[in-house]
């Protein structure tokens, strides 16, 4: 799966900023479960829309829908710029 685009959504009031992170492909369970290993997840497939959430050990929280391409990760206000780019790395 690759990563096509990163859209900043907007900023919070708390400081925190949104972002949605587009793949090539849709978001499969396996994928979602792969990317919370380092965190807790919260899934939710029964659903009408099986919605998931990860909140990392950094405070950053991914939220989406499992079969669609893209997600979002709301990055902490604190320390937001350092934890974005060790997450995107």
């Amino acid at each position: 799966m690759k990563l096509l685009e990163i859209v900043k959504l907007e900023d919070c009031f708390d400081g925190s900023i949104i972002f949605e992170y587009f793949f090539s492909e849709s978001i499969s369970e396996n994928f979602m479960r792969d990317i919370s290993s380092t965190g807790e997840l919260l899934y939710y497939p029964d659903f009408s829309k099986p919605f998931y959430k990860i909140l990392t050990n950094d405070d950053i929280q991914i939220k989406g829908i499992i079969g669609e391409n893209s997600f979002q990760i709301i990055f902490p206000s604190t320390n937001k710029n350092v934890i974005q780019k060790n997450f995107n790395t």
